[in-house]
């Protein structure tokens, strides 16, 4: 049996070589997105025989557990009989997600027609050059860059940009985030808003523990937009946490995308600003800033759970 205990941030320096030692780089494998959405998905880990393995909130009566890692190779067999032992202490069926492709293509050598896999494409990370999104060069990027003139033009001597640093901009951004959430309640969405929320927070009071950059937009001394993102994959990848934008200033959204990668990603090689949900209009605005690769996520289960 696997002997799972909470996430705490005393762990980061324990799990993030066992997060980044397959070089995928993937949202979910980002240290500080982990413990901020700590308490939304239950995350929890055990670490057994030199494997790293995750659990998290049951779904559709399965018990679910993350792609275990390890720093070791040959370790797949052993791990995925460890957690269907652990599942069957529980008497439930189970789910293994954010399984990557390579993973997937071992266990059906593996183990053969014992699992069905399915292709996750909602959850695919979008992965960008951060060279591309800092330059905005060639036509691809003519209307970014129409975008961003635009909005400095419109309010020219009123918008600075301004690193997240002190406790005016959390305050700040705490206090935007939660008229933003409260204004949108009326979508039936409220409680994703509030737990949206307290990760948000939790980015904000454990910056410098958690290895997270912000920046910010201000019009007329007003937030107009800000950026929450975490430095993973041992300095190599930005992962996005949070972008947020008034769009009630014409080209805000693109301002802070572009000045957030430009202020605070020196040094950066790659951008991963996550996933689209499935949602068309993300996906669309997602793919305009044409990513260089996505990064392919797959669930796994034993084959009597498939119905």
């Amino acid at each position: 049996m696997l002997e799972f205990r909470k996430l705490e941030l005393s762990d980061k320096d324990i799990i993030e070589p066992y997060l980044a030692h397959d070089g995928e780089i993937m949202a979910d494998r980002t240290f500080a997105s982990l413990y901020i959405w700590r308490q939304r998905y239950d995350v929890k880990i055990c670490i057994k025989n030199g494997i790293l393995y995750f659990n998290g909130t049951e779904y559709d009566g399965k018990r679910t557990y993350y792609m275990p890692l390890s720093l070791r190779d040959g370790y797949i067999k052993e791990a995925f009989e460890e957690i269907e032992a652990d599942a069957a202490e529980y008497g439930m069926d189970y789910q293994v997600v954010l399984v990557t492709s390579a993973v997937r293509a071992e266990l059906e050598e593996i183990f053969e027609d014992k699992y069905v896999c399915f292709e996750d494409r909602d959850s695919f990370d979008y992965l960008y050059n951060a060279s591309d999104l800092r330059e905005l060069r060639g036509r691809k990027y003519q209307a970014k860059r129409n975008h961003i003139n635009k909005f400095k033009s419109i309010y020219d001597g009123r918008w600075r940009y301004e690193a997240i640093e002190g406790d005016e901009h959390r305050r700040a951004i705490k206090d935007y985030t939660r008229k933003w959430s409260e204004a949108r309640g009326v979508d039936g969405y409220q409680k994703d808003y509030e737990l949206e929320l307290q990760a948000i927070e939790q980015a904000l009071d454990h910056m410098n523990e958690l290895d997270i950059r912000g920046g910010i937009i201000w019009i007329d001394d007003q937030v107009a937009a800000y950026t929450l993102g975490a430095v993973t994959n041992n300095g190599k990848a930005m992962d996005v946490l949070f972008e947020k934008a008034d769009t009630s200033y014409e080209g805000s959204y693109t301002a802070i995308n572009n000045m957030f990668v430009v202020n605070a990603c020196e040094g950066i090689e790659i951008i991963n600003r996550e996933e689209d949900l499935g949602i068309a209009g993300l996906r669309t605005a997602k793919l305009s800033y044409n990513p260089v690769k996505l990064t392919e996520k797959h669930i796994v289960m034993p084959k009597r759970g498939e119905a």
